[in-house]
């Protein structure tokens, strides 16, 4: 048996992690019923952007209500952390990717169709830091 902390994470440390994560889930309302996808992400300067395609299920969170949930953990030293994020999403304009230069995401699985960018804006960030102590 272990014993452990979990600990809430402040607006900026959220903000740090998103910047190092590169992977993270979005859930959100389809067409009919709720979608979980793994998603690769990037961040900076407040934007998470993602890549899909424009016929994609996932190019629906422009319209639809989403929470992405990215984080990460270690088995080894059973420590770990988690941010979620809400927010508004919109197709990223031109000058939103051009802040990303050379660090854009890049969709593991490939996509069909004409890809597109879609910017996330948090307006809710939230996050936790969890550590484990055995006994």
């Amino acid at each position: 048996m272990s014993t452990g902390t979990i600990q809430d994470l402040e607006h900026e440390e959220c903000r740090e992690l998103l910047q190092v994560g590169r992977f993270a889930r979005i859930a959100f309302e389809g067409s009919d019923q709720l979608e979980l996808l793994p998603v690769n992400y990037a961040y900076a300067d407040g934007i998470i952007l993602i890549r899909t395609s424009e016929n994609a299920g996932l190019a629906s969170i422009v319209e639809r209500r989403f929470v992405l949930e990215a984080d990460h953990h270690d088995d080894t030293f059973q420590t770990g952390w988690s941010v979620v994020v809400r927010g508004t999403a919109a197709i990223a304009s031109r000058e939103q990717i051009e802040t990303f230069g050379g660090r854009l995401p890049n969709s593991w699985a490939g996509s069909e169709g004409t890809a597109v960018h879609i910017a996330i804006t948090p307006t809710e960030l939230r996050g936790r830091r969890v550590r484990s102590y055995p006994r």
